[in-house]
C-alpha cells in the first residue's frame, strides 16, 4: 500500500502561487473596496470629484515611491513628497509669474522632476551611498529650499492647473492626474526596461552577470519616480490652489506605507504603481471613514502601522510561498 508523503512544496498549488505573484495587492485590493462600501453607507453625500481630487496627491506620492523601492538594494526615495511641493511651488511662484504658467509648464516641470531623481539616483550608483542617506539628504534639503522660497502659502488663482482639483467636462480632472503615472508605467511593458528594471530588483548580481548595467537601470528608476512626483505637484496644486510649503512632508511616510501595503516588496523585484495605488486607496479610505464616524484621528496612526504590519507578514508568507514553490 502506497504512502503519501507530503512534499514542503505543495502547500500552495501552481496555479495559487502564480495568482499571488501576479497579482500581489490582492490583500489591499480587497481591504480598499470594504472600506469603500463602509464609507459609502456611513456618508450622506461622498462627492466622487471632491474624493478623487484630494485623494491624488497621496495616490501619486505612493506611484512615485515605487520605482526606486522595485529596484532593489534597500531603494527608497524619501524625497518625493517635498519634490512634489517644489515643483508646486516652481509653478505658482516661477513659472506663472513669467507667463510660463500655460500648458508649456508642463514639460519643464517633468524634465525638473525626473532630473532631480536621477541626481539622486546617480549619488548613490556611482558613490555607492545607501539609498536611505541620500535621499534623507535630498529630503531636508528640498524642504528647506521649499520653506524658504515660499515661507507664507501663494494663492494660485484661473489657472488651468485648478481644473484637476474640479471637473474636466464631465470626468473628475483629478483621474487625469492618477491616470497620468498609471498609462506610463503601463506604457513601459512594451519596451525592455520595465523587464529588466524586475530582473535588477530581484537578483542584481545576475542581472549584471548578464550584461545589464544595473547602475543606469537604477538611475533610470529614480528619474521616473521624480518625473511621477513631478505629476503629483500638479495634482497638489490642484487640490489646495495655491503653493504651500507646510505640504512638503505631508506624504512621506503614507507614500512608503502604501506601497507596502500594496504588495510592492520591499526588498525589490515584485510590485507596481497599481498595486501602490490601491494600498494609498486603503490608507485615504480608512481616514475618510474615520472622519466620518468623528473617530478620534489619533487612531489613524494605529491603524496605519496595523494596516502596514498586516501587509508585511502577508507579503513575507507570499514571499516564502513562493520559494517554496521554486
Amino acid at each position: 500500500m502506497a504512502i503519501a508523503v507530503p512534499v514542503r512544496g505543495a502547500r500552495l498549488g501552481p496555479n495559487v502561487r502564480r495568482i499571488l505573484r501576479q497579482y500581489s495587492f490582492g490583500f489591499a485590493l480587497i481591504l480598499a473596496l470594504i472600506l469603500l462600501v463602509a464609507n459609502l453607507l456611513t456618508q450622506d453625500h461622498f462627492g466622487w470629484t471632491e474624493q478623487l481630487a484630494t485623494f491624488a496627491p497621496l495616490a501619486i506620492a505612493a506611484m512615485a515611491s515605487t520605482p526606486s523601492i522595485v529596484s532593489g538594494r534597500g531603494g527608497f526615495d524619501l524625497t518625493i513628497s517635498p519634490l512634489m511641493t517644489f515643483i508646486s511651488i516652481l509653478f505658482v511662484s516661477w513659472l506663472v509669474p513669467a507667463g510660463l504658467g500655460s500648458y508649456v509648464a508642463i514639460p519643464i516641470l517633468l524634465l525638473i522632476g525626473a532630473a532631480c531623481g536621477a541626481i539622486n539616483g546617480a549619488i548613490i550608483v556611482f558613490l555607492r551611498v545607501p539609498p536611505m542617506v541620500v535621499t534623507l539628504s535630498t529630503y531636508f534639503i528640498f524642504i528647506g529650499i521649499d520653506l524658504k522660497t515660499t515661507p507664507t502659502p501663494v494663492t494660485l488663482s484661473g489657472n488651468w492647473v485648478s481644473d484637476f482639483g474640479g471637473s474636466i467636462g464631465p470626468i473628475p480632472g483629478a483621474l487625469f492626474t492618477i491616470l497620468l503615472p498609471l498609462a506610463i508605467w503601463g506604457a513601459m511593458g512594451f519596451v525592455p526596461y520595465k523587464r529588466i528594471l524586475y530582473a535588477v530588483g530581484s537578483n542584481d548580481a545576475t542581472a549584471f552577470s548578464s550584461g545589464v548595467n544595473v547602475g543606469a537601470v537604477r538611475i533610470g528608476a529614480y528619474a521616473l519616480g521624480g518625473l511621477f512626483a513631478a505629476v503629483g505637484g500638479f495634482a497638489l496644486t490642484a487640490v489646495v490652489s495655491s503653493a504651500d510649503a507646510g505640504t512638503a512632508a505631508s506624504y512621506t511616510l503614507v507614500a512608503v506605507a502604501a506601497v507596502a501595503l500594496g504588495g510592492t516588496s520591499l526588498a525589490g523585484g515584485r510590485g507596481g504603481v497599481l498595486g501602490s495605488l490601491v494600498g494609498a486607496a486603503c490608507i485615504y479610505l480608512l481616514q475618510s471613514l474615520l472622519n466620518a464616524l468623528q473617530i478620534n484621528t489619533t487612531w489613524l496612526q494605529v491603524m496605519y502601522g496595523v494596516m502596514l504590519l498586516i501587509a508585511v507578514v502577508f507579503g513575507a508568507a507570499l514571499t516564502r510561498a513562493q520559494k517554496e514553490g521554486s
